[in-house]
C-alpha cells in the first residue's frame, strides 16, 4: 500500500500544476505537453487530434480533490476541478463525434457523481442531448463525422463508454425509447466486436444504408488482431454499461473481456499495444491500455460477488501497484503521471510519452483502491437526480 500512498500523493503533485495550465494538456512530446484552447471546439477529433481528451483533466482533479493527501502536504481543491468542468461548455453542442460523450462523462459527470457539484448537471444533459441527437439521426454511434458526413461510417469497441451517456440521458428523462435504441447499439457491438475467446476487434464498418458489413482496425496492427486499449475500452465500457443498467449479460461480456487480458497481461502491467503484433516488430508497450484496463477491472470487482470479486480486488491492485513502481513514481509534477502510452502506434503520434486520458483512468483506479467511497459497492460515476 506504501506504493499506492506514495503515487496518490504524487497525483496531486501534477494535477496542481496541470491546474495552472492555460490549455487542455493532451499527450507530452519530449516531457511537455500538446495542448488546445479552450476556446478551441472540434479542431480535429480524430484520436491523434486530442479534442474527445479534454474531459480528462477536470475527472483528475475532481478525484483528487475528492481524497486528500496521505502525507499532509497540500491538496487539489475542488475549486479548481470545477474551473476546469466549466471550461467544457462551448463543446456541449458539438455533434462532429460521439466521444463529446466520453468528454462530458469525465469532465462533468464524474463531478456530479464524486464531488456532488449539481451545477454541472444542465451542461452534462445539454451534451448528452447533443450525442444522443446526432445517435439517433445516423442510427448507429457513428465515431466520427457530422450526420450527413459519409466519410467516417464506422463505429467502435471505444463507443460502447459513449453509448452510457445517452443511457444515463434517458434514465434521466424517462425516454425508453433511446435507452432501447442505445441498447441495441452496445448489443451490435457485442456481436460484431467480442471473439468468443473475449478478445476484441476494434471497428465495425457500415454501408451507405446504417447496415453493418464488417470488421477493420484504425489503431490496431491488424484487422483479425487485438489491440490491448481496445480489450480496455471493452472492459470499461461494458463494466460502466453493467453499472448503469444493471444487466447480468453485459457483467457477463465484461468478465469475458477480463479473463483474456488477465491470461495476457501477467509479467509487466503494460501490455504490447496489440495482442497479436508478430515477432519481429519492434515491442513497443502501452500504459494508456493498462490504466483503462485496471479502472474497469476495479469498477467490474464492485458488480460481482465473493470470490470473483476478491479475484478481481487482488488482481486489479498488485497491477496498479506495479504499473505505479515501474511507470509513475519519480516522474516530476507536470510532464505526465504515467510513462510510456502509445496513442496511436501506426500512426505515429504520443508513442513513448504521457497520454492525459491515460493519466485520468490511473488516478480512477487509485481512487478506487485508496478512497472511502471509491471502495464502495455504490462508487458509480454515472450520478442520478436530474436539475
Amino acid at each position: 500500500m506504501e506504493i499506492l500512498h506514495e503515487a496518490w500523493n504524487q497525483v496531486h503533485d501534477h494535477a496542481a500544476v496541470l491546474a495552472e495550465g492555460a490549455a487542455f494538456p493532451l499527450w507530452t512530446h519530449d516531457g511537455h505537453w500538446n495542448t488546445i484552447d479552450v476556446e478551441q471546439d472540434d479542431g480535429g477529433v480524430l484520436p491523434h487530434h486530442g479534442s474527445w481528451m479534454v474531459g480528462d483533466l477536470p475527472a483528475i482533479l475532481w478525484f483528487a480533490s475528492s481524497h486528500g493527501r496521505t502525507d499532509g502536504g497540500h491538496a487539489v481543491a475542488e475549486d479548481a476541478a470545477r474551473l476546469w468542468s466549466g471550461r467544457l461548455e462551448n463543446r456541449a453542442t458539438l455533434r462532429s463525434f460521439a466521444s463529446v460523450s466520453h468528454m462530458f462523462f469525465r469532465g462533468a459527470l464524474v463531478g456530479v457523481s464524486i464531488g456532488d457539484d449539481r451545477s454541472m448537471v444542465a451542461m452534462a444533459l445539454k451534451a448528452a442531448q447533443t450525442v444522443s441527437s446526432r445517435f439517433r439521426e445516423i442510427g448507429y454511434m457513428k465515431s466520427f463525422g457530422a450526420p450527413a458526413d459519409s466519410a467516417f461510417p464506422f463505429t467502435t469497441i471505444d463507443d460502447v463508454i459513449n453509448l452510457t451517456v445517452p443511457i444515463w440521458l434517458a434514465r434521466q428523462t424517462n425516454d425508453a425509447e433511446l435507452e432501447r435504441a442505445a441498447r441495441e447499439a452496445i448489443e451490435l457491438i457485442a456481436q460484431w466486436l467480442i471473439r468468443p475467446d473475449g478478445s476484441v476487434a476494434q471497428v465495425l464498418r457500415f454501408d451507405a444504408q446504417g447496415k453493418p458489413v464488417g470488421v477493420d482496425t484504425y489503431q490496431g496492427f491488424s484487422p483479425d488482431g487485438c489491440w490491448s486499449r481496445g480489450q480496455a475500452w471493452g472492459i470499461y465500457g461494458f463494466a460502466s454499461a453493467a453499472r448503469l443498467t444493471g444487466d447480468a449479460r453485459y457483467v457477463q461480456l465484461a468478465e469475458r473481456m477480463t479473463n483474456y487480458w488477465i491470461d495476457h497481461v501477467q509479467d509487466d502491467p503494460s501490455p504490447l499495444w496489440d495482442f497479436d503484433l508478430p515477432s519481429g516488430e519492434e515491442p513497443i508497450r502501452d500504459s494508456f491500455a493498462a490504466t483503462l484496463a485496471y479502472a474497469g477491472v476495479l469498477e467490474l470487482a464492485n458488480l460481482v460477488y465473493d470470490r470473483k470479486r476478491a479475484e478481481l480486488l487482488d488482481y486489479g491492485r498488485e497491477m496498479v501497484t506495479r504499473l505505479a513502481e515501474k511507470y509513475v513514481l519519480g516522474r516530476a509534477p507536470g510532464t505526465g503521471l504515467v510513462s510510456d502510452a502509445a496513442l496511436d502506434v501506426p500512426h505515429k503520434h504520443g508513442i513513448g510519452e504521457s497520454v492525459i486520458v491515460g493519466d485520468s483512468y490511473f488516478v480512477e483506479a487509485l481512487w478506487r483502491l485508496l478512497s472511502p467511497r471509491g471502495q464502495t459497492r455504490d462508487a458509480s460515476l454515472f450520478p442520478g437526480g436530474s436539475e
